[in-house]
């Protein structure tokens, strides 16, 4: 979900803990954006994350920038990409483009695979996720099978809107057709990570995950490194290489989206949020997140409580 700034927020469970909600256990597949009433935005930051889903976003209106591996790719209206299970990456408005409007559509693998050990998984699934060359593919719409595809992705947008009976059968059949396309295609058109992006992507998702399970303890840099067992200087460089943050940075962006989120979704005290996201200085707690989202505390919990 989006908050009124366009900055997108997860969902906290009971417990606090961070999810991406990805459909239902039994129909893993969601689609955010695609709401006939969703407009185009005039801010728009999707932060750091990695999920276990696919995940396909298609640009409907302006510019977008995303960085997967420590590349920035740019993206136009009508073009998308392929985002693949586990791999970190972030998107954000073009900084010229006056607004930008993206869909995102996720699904997890078992949706096409079924059970673990079928023929797709052996056949189409397995090498597409194990592939270096596949962790990001893009999708400008200049061959036949990258329009196919985005025409797949339209029409799973239809059907999920539609809903009419039966439409996961069909919504399954889409996603099948693309993954096929992806497979059979992905390798002679992606750029493949170098050695060192792949090994500072599987440390970043490490460091990363740190920081989400202590966000409420004082953090240091030295800590972050020894949860990836790096070096403090291979940490910051890791960093900077891969989201272009200092940990420190990266660890107080993630406190305060995870402030924003408990604000909006829970009744729990400003004082307690502010604790539990690792700010014991109330008054600092209100300046950075003032600087952040241009508001108080108080201010963002009123505009996006649901």
């Amino acid at each position: 979900m989006m908050d009124e700034n366009g900055v997108w927020q997860i969902v906290v469970a009971p417990d606090g803990q961070e999810q991406v909600t990805v459909g239902t256990p039994e129909f893993p597949v969601e689609i955010w954006g695609a709401q006939q009433q969703t407009r185009a935005r005039t801010s728009l930051y999707v932060p750091w994350h990695w999920h276990p889903e696919f995940e396909i976003d298609l640009i409907a209106q302006g510019e977008e920038e995303m960085t997967v591996d420590g590349r920035t790719f740019r993206l136009h209206t009508g073009q998308g990409a392929f985002v693949n299970s586990g791999v970190p990456h972030m998107s954000q408005k073009a900084p010229e483009a006056e607004a930008v409007r993206h869909i995102s559509l996720l699904f997890h693998p078992t949706v096409v695979g079924g059970a673990s050990g079928s023929v797709f998984w052996q056949k189409y699934l397995s090498p597409l996720m194990g592939a270096p060359e596949c962790r990001c593919i893009l999708l400008p719409g200049e061959t036949e099978w990258q329009r196919q595809l985005l025409t797949g992705v339209e029409q799973v947008v239809r059907l999920w809107q539609e809903k009419q009976p039966g439409y996961e059968f069909e919504v399954r059949t889409e996603l099948s057709r693309i993954l096929f396309l992806l497979k059979e295609h992905c390798v002679e058109h992606a750029q493949p990570p170098t050695a060192q992006e792949l090994r500072d992507a599987e440390r970043i998702k490490q460091m990363m995950d740190f920081v989400r399970g202590h966000r409420q303890e004082e953090i240091t840099t030295a800590q972050i490194a020894a949860s990836a067992a790096i070096s403090v200087s291979e940490c910051l460089r890791c960093f900077r290489r891969m989201l272009d943050l200092t940990p420190k940075e990266y660890l107080q962006q993630h406190r305060l989206r995870h402030a924003a989120t408990l604000l909006g979704q829970t009744d729990r005290s400003i004082s307690r949020i502010g604790a539990e996201c690792g700010f014991m200085d109330m008054s600092y707690f209100a300046r950075v997140f003032r600087a952040r989202y241009g508001c108080t505390p108080s201010q963002y919990r009123t505009r996006n409580t649901k």
